[in-house]
């Protein structure tokens, strides 16, 4: 899995969506600095992580981690 091109699924689809990193955030129960560290790669959500944020970016997981 190529943990930058996660990242930017997540911005595209958190952008998508109209929602800041930090509203985001409150809407899976983590912090902002979390969102930014997935979103540029620097950090790998865990699974339960993961289907929260598809959750709330109304997107299937699998969209995530399609390569």
């Amino acid at each position: 899995m190529d943990i930058k091109k996660l990242g930017k699924r997540i911005k595209l689809a958190r952008i998508e969506q109209d929602l800041t990193q930090t509203q985001l955030a409150r809407k899976i129960g983590a912090k902002q600095k979390s969102i930014s560290h997935y979103e540029t790669g620097a950090s790998l959500p865990s699974l339960e992580t993961l289907v929260k944020i598809a959750n709330a970016l109304k997107k299937p997981a699998g969209y995530f981690l399609d390569e």
